[in-house]
């Protein structure tokens, strides 16, 4: 699984609620990167499941161009604008067997909470705009994923790999 802070969003303007806030020229840079990075290790998923809002829609459609997502494994998913991680959580229990790879797109705090949530060991902290943390699970579903489940190097297995940089 994938967990994908959205790319920076230009500062919010009076004119401008935040859920309408597009990506700067810096966050559509930032998008692209980590897509590339994204590539280069192989973690292309089976379904991209991405908030709504403007930024978070732009993040997703920069990483789909890259990595060659087909528009049909794209899915806004409302729950997941400004969302805790429980509910980030309750999204990808819900998700389907047949996923391999299951990438989130969405906004902070409760990305990164989640994504420490789930790989405690590995001591994330903040994830910056535009990042991504590919983790690992040794579970046979979705709704099994839970706190402190992914993979550690401890466990022999691959630890949670970080494409961009802490805030």
């Amino acid at each position: 699984m994938t967990l994908v802070r959205h790319a920076h969003a230009k500062v919010q303007a009076s004119a401008v609620t935040d859920f309408e806030r597009p990506l700067s020229r810096r966050g559509k840079a930032e998008a692209k990167a980590t897509a590339l990075s994204l590539l280069e290790e192989e973690a292309v998923p089976d379904l991209l499941i991405v908030s709504p809002a403007r930024r978070t829609l732009q993040t997703a459609q920069i990483l789909a161009r890259e990595l060659q997502i087909p528009e049909r494994h794209v899915r806004q998913d409302e729950v997941l604008y400004l969302a805790t991680p429980d509910t980030i959580l309750k999204v990808i229990h819900a998700t389907g067997p047949r996923i391999g790879h299951l990438m989130i797109i969405g906004h902070n705090p409760g990305i990164s909470a989640l994504a420490n949530a789930l790989a405690p060991h590995a001591k994330l902290e903040e994830l910056a705009t535009g990042a991504a943390c590919i983790m690992d699970f040794d579970v046979s579903a979705w709704s099994a994923v839970s706190a402190g489940s992914a993979q550690s190097a401890e466990r022999k297995g691959r630890a949670p790999r970080l494409f961009g940089l802490l805030k």
